[in-house]
């Protein structure tokens, strides 16, 4: 008897020399090739009894070399096993949809590798199986490839016929014959004694004939059914892998989006923060303007404008700081600054009480008012504005000591730098 010959598929020197070692304890002669490109050449020549295939491979993996070896009717039938350091049910059962008849580790042992032999009927002292069983084996090997492509689809055999099958044709001739036998007995009815017997006869064989006729139909629709159910799995499995790739891709783009968004959030607000500082620095009023004033307004104006082009939605705040000023009374009773010699005992600091700090922080004039009204029409709920006032108690500047000696002037610029605007811009 020749013994059997076993192809291993490995790019790994090292693995290729391992199993080679284990199969040939059992007995088994080994080729062995590097690469899924090599293996399909070595296949036009030789035809082993089985093939170990790694997986992990340059060029054609092991599942593109099972695919074709098993696309091709030469090769077809050669029991493939994958040797391989993958693992896990849902590879398994791709590889087995794919035609693998088992999966070994790449940590294989050698009496793991003599069971799998055995039980695959791939040992040298194991008889051959009858050729009934070697044609289960057959189907249970092939192939099932679920492919959209209308040419790969138009490939696909074509379910078992009458001229697939001579038993089928056989059978369907001997029913046609035993017909034929009955309609001429049939004739002869009247002059034969033993008419009813015949008859039972003939009806008995039509019957068993019917019967085989069944179980061979019988037969062709379980081997459909079989390719259907495989069908079946593979499209579970491609759906399932697929709605993994899906979530795996949803998630790295809602972390895109995400880190986009704090970018775009930490660009608008030094944006905002560059306008406030430029707003702040040129944002004092004089001593006997009012806080809201008609310069203010037109400010605020071209602000909103431009925030409202960009499609800015938030808030603006607008805050007054009050400056202690120290001021003469004139001879006709109205306040006015002290002259640039004049010291603090000359004039008098204004003090402010929460209520007069409340109602001079707060004071709008007529203009501003006015620019209140048209803005909340032109704006709506897009762009608010809010008007506060702290008074005196955050000066900017700090005042020189309150000493009657101290210069005037030298204390009213501490204050005229503390009577001031403060502009905030809040996005929601």
């Amino acid at each position: 008897m020749t013994n059997k010959l076993a192809l291993v598929v490995d790019d790994s020197r090292m693995a290729r020399h391992v199993l080679s070692k284990m199969l040939t304890e059992q007995g088994i002669d080994v080729d062995s090739v590097e690469s899924g490109e090599e293996a399909l050449g070595y296949l036009c020549d030789k035809k082993p009894s089985m093939i170990f295939m790694d997986h992990t491979m340059p060029g054609m993996d092991g599942f593109q070399c099972l695919r074709a070896i098993k696309n091709d009717p030469h090769t077809a039938m050669i029991p493939i096993i994958m040797y391989t350091s993958k693992e896990g049910e849902v590879y398994e059962s791709q590889a087995r949809a794919l035609g693998a008849v088992d999966v070994l580790p790449k940590t294989l042992k050698p009496l793991t590798l003599a069971k799998v032999l055995e039980r695959q009927n791939l040992l040298p002292h194991q008889a051959l199986a009858s050729a009934a069983s070697e044609k289960v084996g057959q189907a249970a090997n092939d192939v099932v490839i679920v492919d959209n492509d209308p040419a790969a689809e138009s490939a696909r055999p074509a379910p078992p016929q009458a001229e697939d099958h001579p038993e089928l044709e056989a059978l369907e001739n001997r029913i046609e014959l035993l017909t034929s036998q009955l309609q001429g007995m049939s004739q002869q009815n009247e002059v034969s004694r033993g008419r009813t017997s015949r008859f039972q006869y003939l009806g008995l064989a039509l019957c068993v004939a019917l019967i085989g006729w069944l179980l061979l139909n019988n037969n062709r629709l379980t081997q459909e059914m079989a390719v259907l159910q495989a069908d079946k799995r593979q499209l579970e499995e491609t759906v399932n892998l697929q709605s993994q790739l899906n979530e795996t891709m949803r998630s790295e783009l809602s972390a895109q989006i995400d880190s986009q968004l704090e970018i775009s959030d930490s660009h608008n607000r030094r944006f905002f923060e560059s306008i406030e500082w430029a707003l702040n620095e040129d944002g004092q009023f004089g001593w006997d303007e009012k806080p809201f004033n008609d310069q203010l307004a037109t400010t605020l104006s071209q602000l909103s404008q431009n925030l409202h082009s960009v499609g800015f939605v938030g808030e603006i705040s607008i805050r007054s700081h009050l400056g202690r000023f120290c001021l003469v009374t004139a001879s006709n009773g109205e306040s006015a600054l002290p002259d640039s010699d004049a010291t603090l005992s000359s004039c008098e600091i204004i003090q402010f009480t929460p209520s007069l700090a409340e109602s001079m922080g707060t004071d709008q004039s007529p203009g501003f008012e006015r620019f209140l009204a048209a803005f909340q029409s032109e704006y709506g709920e897009d762009i608010e504005l809010s008007l506060s006032t702290a008074g005196d108690r955050r000066p900017l500047a700090r005042y020189p000591a309150e000493d009657p000696d101290t210069n005037a002037e030298r204390w009213n610029k501490a204050a005229a730098r503390n009577q001031r605007i403060e502009i905030s811009i809040n996005p929601y």
